[in-house]
């Protein structure tokens, strides 16, 4: 069993006299991944805003049990069914035409940072059976939970940059991505990091505000459909046995359903979510 918990230790520096200077951060991102009963710990430091933004992108929001049950469960799938169109992955910005600009850039693309991370639990990745109803549904589910990932971890970096910027020690639990930031304090960051002086910092300022203002809209528009999401899934797993008749799929209709009904609970976790989010 592979368990992953990130910390970050920021001590910040008071800004260089000189109003022209950037602002002077000095922290230490501390990551421990125990695997099998060892813990490999890892240390980082960063003196500046440049490796500090580095830093963060080794950092990444807790991904919620269900979505590990899905990844495991999709895996299983893609590894076991033959003779089906290839597994379908989640990109940033085939979610909405205004996040295709922040698309495989590791500050802003948190979908990509977190595949990358090693033993991700959740890949974006969703499988397809070749029958358009199921495979838009299981579609569906993983552009939800990308959604609701990305609008995470979008805040927490907006607070942890603010904080940084500030030459504050964020609280704990947002350091390591286990409080869900309410969209209220997220903006009052997002203003107070507006302000700086620090060029620098300005211009990260300005990207996550319409990264953020990008995800919060699409999340709103994908919460509104949650409801209907669900509908469409339950009715997939009641007619599954009729539906179903490939005899390669007939096989493994069991794990296929599985499939299903964990993407079903992921839909009503995520769709939650953002509901409380945006």
């Amino acid at each position: 069993m592979t368990t992953r918990r990130d910390l970050i230790a920021l001590a910040a520096l008071a800004p260089l006299a000189a109003a022209c200077e950037a602002l002077g951060i000095k922290g230490t991102v501390i990551t421990s991944v125990t695997q099998n009963g060892h813990t490999t710990v890892r240390q980082r430091d960063f003196k500046n805003w440049d490796e500090f933004e580095e830093a963060m992108g080794e950092v990444a929001t807790d991904f919620s049990e269900f979505a590990k049950q899905v990844g495991a469960v999709t895996r299983e799938l893609i590894s076991t069914l033959t003779d089906v169109p290839p597994p379908g992955k989640v990109k940033l910005g085939a979610l909405a035409p205004s996040l295709a600009p922040f698309e495989g850039n590791l500050d802003y693309d948190y979908l990509t940072v977190a595949s990358m991370q090693p033993d991700a639990p959740y890949q974006f990745e969703y499988v397809r059976l070749g029958m358009p109803d199921y495979d838009a549904f299981f579609k569906a589910s993983a552009e939800l939970y990308a959604t609701a990932y990305q609008l995470l971890e979008t805040g927490r970096h907006i607070v942890l940059a603010n904080a940084a910027a500030k030459g504050e020690r964020p609280p704990s639990d947002v350091e390591a991505g286990k409080r869900r930031l309410p969209k209220s304090e997220v903006e009052q960051a997002l203003g107070t990091l507006r302000a700086t002086d620090d060029s620098a910092v300005a211009k990260k300022a300005e990207q996550l505000e319409v990264l953020y203002g990008s995800v919060v809209t699409l999340g709103q528009t994908l919460a509104a459909r949650t409801a209907d999401t669900l509908s469409t899934g339950a009715a997939l797993v009641a007619s599954a046995p009729a539906q179903i008749v490939n005899p390669k799929l007939v096989l493994h209709l069991d794990l296929i359903v599985k499939g299903l009904t964990e993407s079903l609970a992921l839909v009503k976790d995520t769709g939650a979510l953002l509901g409380e989010l945006v």
